[in-house]
């Protein structure tokens, strides 16, 4: 991680008692004067005289002053040089300003400009994975997946509270589901919401009316991440099958199966208009791979990791890709050439054995967050090299799994909400 920045100013201890004495020759002086010059004429050759005394306290003090520190802003000391990492060498880049710079290193009491706003427990086993609404900015809404096969809208406008629960134990056998891994709205029908289930089935559902569209059985393993394309109607879902499927979800059918992983998938990403035929995994073979759909053709295979890589996103602003492992890695790609920017290690501060879960990117971009299995989330400043650790969010009792963003342009916060294996959810802001 990169050191803070320390300066210090030297301050002439003996330049300000001069300066002091100075003062109160000058004031005592002055009244000497005042009471010669009530005397009459007859003093005004020693009133010259101590005119000219006086002028020459004045020039004492001129040159205290210009002999003590000058408030300048201080020269910061050079940043330390990045570890070498193997195999990747973080690329030479220009760092911000240092009053720009953040702290390298949050405590739980300095969250980098993050506040702590809520608790949310509003399930009873472990919360896999939480996304907000972009669709409904205003309504600050976001969705729970948990374990207790449920998913729950939350509003976070005014005192919080659960609008609506889909499934869940005690629903109709018609709106069943197991346990869930994932949860995500599409972009392009503000009404219907999607999630995975340990059962091999992928459920939709009309989020408004509270009703199960339909399960959209492909995969023959459990399925553990999906994703929604910007623009088309269309959904890709990453299974331990080995499978990534990309389904028209309107439809309800099977466009593509994407099966050259060697072992199960955990994530899938779209990324974005600018590449909208490529789809990203990561898998628990240590490979993340980017698919073009039209064909199924691997167009690049991404390899840093030494274990599971569970978390993948991208940022479309910054055109970057962010994968995260079990490793306690994080790596930060370039979205156009797939090379490798830098590479974060979330095991330095202390925080030997940790595994990154899910990440997400701020809505700008310039933030990646990281679920953590220490119970943190980890929050990075990505647009400099090496990366800034700028937040250190806990409270968590247990793995935190799921991250999600969301700005809200009338407030002037984005809003930061985390996803626990201890059956909460926390929620931060922080003024962008």
């Amino acid at each position: 991680m990169t050191q803070g920045r320390h300066y210090s100013i030297d301050i002439n201890v003996t330049i300000e008692d001069t300066m002091h004495q100075a003062f109160d020759h000058m004031v005592l002086s002055m009244q000497t004067m005042m009471n010669q010059v009530a005397k009459g004429d007859h003093h005004r050759r020693e009133n010259e005289q101590l005119r000219q005394a006086n002028e020459k306290l004045r020039e004492e003090l001129r040159r205290a002053l210009a002999g003590s520190a000058p408030m300048v802003a201080p020269t910061p000391m050079p940043p330390a040089a990045p570890q070498q990492q193997q195999p990747f060498v973080a690329p030479e880049r220009t760092p911000p300003p240092a009053a720009a710079r953040p702290a390298p290193a949050a405590t739980p009491s300095s969250m980098g400009g993050f506040t702590f706003e809520k608790s949310i427990h509003i399930h009873e086993t472990p919360v896999h994975s939480v996304a907000f609404d972009h669709n409904r900015v205003d309504k600050q809404m976001l969705a729970t997946a948990s374990w207790d096969s449920s998913v729950k809208l939350y509003s976070l406008a005014d005192e919080g509270s659960v609008v609506k629960t889909l499934g869940g134990p005690h629903a109709p056998p018609d709106s069943k589901m197991g346990g869930l891994y994932s949860v995500a709205f599409a972009k392009t029908a503000d009404h219907i919401l999607g999630c995975t289930s340990c059962d091999a089935t992928v459920y939709l559902w009309d989020h408004q009316k509270g009703t199960m569209l339909c399960q959209l059985k492909g995969h023959s393993d459990e399925v553990n991440g999906l994703d929604f394309h910007a623009q088309q109607q269309v959904m890709c879902t990453a299974s331990d099958d080995c499978k990534v499927i990309i389904w028209d979800f309107q439809e309800g059918i099977t466009l593509r199966t994407l099966d050259k992983h060697t072992k199960a998938v955990y994530g899938c990403k779209f990324l974005g208009m600018e590449n909208q035929y490529l789809v990203a995994t990561c898998c628990f073979d240590q490979k993340t791979r980017i698919f073009d759909m039209r064909d199924k053709q691997v167009v690049g295979l991404l390899q840093l990791h030494t274990d599971d890589v569970i978390g993948v996103d991208h940022s479309v602003q910054k055109q970057l890709l962010a994968t995260g492992s079990d490793d306690g890695l994080i790596g930060i790609w370039d979205a156009r050439s797939w090379k490798l920017q830098q590479m974060i290690n979330t095991k330095e501060d202390g925080r030997d054995g940790n595994e990154v879960k899910r990440i997400g990117f701020s809505p700008d971009g310039c933030m990646l967050a990281a679920a953590c299995s220490s119970g943190k989330v980890l929050v990075y400043d990505v647009t400099v090299s090496p990366a800034l650790q700028v937040a250190v969010l806990d409270g968590h009792a247990d793995c935190v799994f799921d991250v999600s963003w969301m700005r809200c342009e009338r407030t002037g916060y984005d809003m930061l909400v985390s996803a626990s294996h201890d059956h909460t959810c926390r929620y931060w802001r922080r003024r962008f």
